[in-house]
């Protein structure tokens, strides 16, 4: 478990003092609805949520992979952080009934932030934080907190608060910053930056996470529905049809000249008819070349790109398309989350060549083809567009 200095944690508390009043306090409010994220045209969660005296119940439904149910309940204290929640995992099976895979406890003993996970009585795992915060990976309910959010902002706009994001087995700060009258940013190093629209009395109107670690766009109804009902009868519609999205999986590209390796190691996500750049993927905005963790390039020998020196070793890299061109850029950090990009730790930029296709790329696809007299190329391919570097092998 990490501790951290008493330096920090007294200039955290400090600023999250002078922080504290300028809270909207309105988490007397009650509220609930439905939230609905889509990526696309991809409907791939949608929540239920009821909030009230700081308490709340929350069902979520994510179609990524397979139908998979998470049920919960919990608090949080007069900051907005997580208290302690109590939730359970599901998931449908051949008969359409659903299964518990495990239950968790996410409880803030005082000093930490403990989440188990359980089975039938039988601990599965246990993880611990010396923090607490109002958002932990742990699972999704405890991270699934944005209708909440705003009952717990600050009041002002320019005004900011600062939490934890529980991630990485560490305490990641996060901040929420009024930006507007009706308008919120949360962003941390590995969330990324997510825009909350919220109404005057800080309920949630709908989101903007594009670019973010969940790349979301989420949309907000309030209905004289039973929405528990109604979930279930979407789920196991779903289920029956198989309308879900595939999940994003981890590949390799890996070029080998005389024993030597040159590798890219990247997450592959599916286009699923949605428009890609412009969209899923922003204009003008640093992106991880994949999903999930940042593209990594391993290799064996030292490498030249556009009369740059790249010496042997791992680097991350990532990508900045524009409408006009992109660039690919070279970074030190070579194991990092894909919404850590740190500019201070870049080795050099190049340009991209860049050609419209007329079929689509259906996965995104990133190759090392041999060429001529020690050179190849990194070619990346996804929807409509085609983009690659020549490079030199120094042997």
């Amino acid at each position: 478990m990490r501790r951290y200095s008493g330096k920090f944690c007294l200039s955290f508390l400090l600023l999250f003092a002078v922080s504290f009043d300028g809270l909207s306090q309105n988490y007397s409010q009650k509220d609930k609805g439905l939230v609905t994220y889509k990526l696309g045209s991809d409907t791939t969660i949608v929540q239920y949520f009821e909030f009230g005296d700081r308490k709340f119940h929350t069902i979520i439904l994510s179609f990524t992979g397979s139908v998979t149910k998470y049920e919960g309940d919990g608090e949080l204290d007069e900051t907005g952080d997580l208290k302690r929640v109590f939730s359970k995992i599901f998931m449908l099976d051949s008969l359409s009934n659903w299964t518990l895979i495990s239950e968790g406890s996410n409880i803030f003993t005082g000093d930490s932030t403990v989440y188990t996970s359980r089975l039938n009585g039988k601990e599965l795992s246990r993880r611990a934080i010396a923090s607490k915060g109002i958002v932990f990976n742990s699972d999704a309910v405890s991270f699934h907190v944005f209708p909440y959010m705003g009952f717990f902002a600050p009041s002002k706009t320019g005004d900011t608060i600062f939490h934890c994001h529980l991630a990485l087995g560490e305490c990641r700060k996060l901040q929420v910053i009024r930006t507007g009258k009706n308008e919120l940013k949360v962003s941390s190093n590995v969330l990324g930056r997510v825009k909350l629209f919220v109404d005057d009395r800080g309920r949630i109107q709908g989101a903007d996470a594009i670019g973010s670690s969940i790349n979301l766009l989420g949309s907000v109804e309030r209905e004289n529905k039973n929405y528990p009902e109604y979930l279930d009868a979407m789920a196991k519609r779903r289920w029956t049809e198989k309308s879900f999205a595939p999940r994003t999986f981890r590949d390799t590209a890996r070029l080998v000249l005389e024993n030597k390796k040159i590798e890219v190691d990247y997450w592959r996500p599916y286009r699923r008819n949605r428009q890609i750049f412009g969209a899923v993927v922003p204009w003008e905005r640093i992106w991880r070349t994949g999903a999930n963790n940042a593209t990594q390039l391993r290799s064996d020998e030292d490498l030249e790109f556009n009369g740059n020196k790249l010496t042997s070793g791992k680097y991350s890299i990532w990508t900045y398309p524009t409408e006009k061109g992109w660039q690919l850029i070279f970074n030190k950090k070579a194991d990092t989350w894909g919404t850590e990009y740190d500019s201070t730790a870049n080795i050099f930029k190049v340009p991209l060549n860049v050609e419209k296709t007329e079929k689509p790329v259906e996965i995104l696809t990133i190759s090392l083809l041999p060429g001529n007299n020690d050179t190849a190329r990194l070619l990346v391919e996804w929807e409509y567009y085609k983009a690659w570097a020549d490079f030199k092998i120094e042997k």
